[in-house]
């Protein structure tokens, strides 16, 4: 399931978001959703041609692309991630800390703020529709500012991907990261599945963060962007 979120999760959970070619052997998000795209693991050429067409002018956004991409689409850039997977569902209980501000559950008009938020974070893609993956929860100062949020993303068969973990600048090294990932940890387990993410292989302090909670490296994968011709 987790060699190919992407394309398990619009074929599966997120089937009513997907938009797909009339074959349905290609499929993408919509762009004010998520901007990954898909295909399956045994793409032909006529499948890339229908995610050109059902990309339309935005790049095609893909992770581990089939090998046999069009040769005359540019590759526009690579970027490597590590997907970690939860060792341990109950991810270390006894290195849990009370966070320094109260999480709560965020609901569809919280939608502008958590995109206000991603964009000063920088966490990685978020649009004002991408609350509807899944649960968002967030942390609020004493002004009731959204100062930190979590949130779920791909979610293939038995498995939910954390994502859209950040922290306001002015509210960073209180633990609050760890809070979110911790209470999105036990949603996710409270429903029987098993939590993992994807994270930048350059982001070393965020994948301490994850290893000291209990999650493992599984692989190193590849996000792609390409420009049909």
């Amino acid at each position: 399931m987790l060699d190919n979120p992407v394309w398990r999760s619009l074929k599966g959970v997120h089937r009513a978001l997907a938009l797909t070619d009339d074959r349905g052997r290609a499929a993408r998000y919509p762009a004010d959703v998520s901007p990954f795209m898909a295909l399956p693991d045994n793409a032909t050429q006529r499948d890339w041609e229908a995610l050109a067409r059902i990309a339309g002018p935005d790049p095609v956004l893909i992770m581990d692309a089939p090998a046999n991409a069009p040769a005359s689409w540019k590759l526009t850039r690579t970027v490597p991630i590590y997907q970690m997977v939860a060792t341990d569902p109950a991810t270390q209980p006894g290195k849990r800390r009370t966070a320094a501000f109260p999480i709560d559950i965020l609901g569809p008009s919280d939608a502008g703020e958590l995109r206000e938020l991603a964009r000063i974070a920088e966490p990685g893609p978020f649009e004002l529709r991408t609350p509807q993956l899944g649960t968002f929860i967030g942390a609020r100062n004493g002004d009731g500012t959204l100062i930190a949020m979590a949130g779920e993303r791909m979610r293939p068969g038995g498995w939910t991907e954390i994502s859209a973990i950040c922290t306001h600048p002015d509210y960073r090294g209180k633990g609050l990261a760890r809070a979110c990932t911790q209470q999105m940890i036990d949603i996710i387990t409270g429903r029987g599945e098993r939590p993992f993410l994807h994270v930048l292989t350059t982001n070393t302090s965020a994948v301490g963060l994850y290893e000291s909670m209990g999650f493992a490296t599984r692989r190193t994968a590849l996000n792609s962007v390409y420009q049909p011709d």
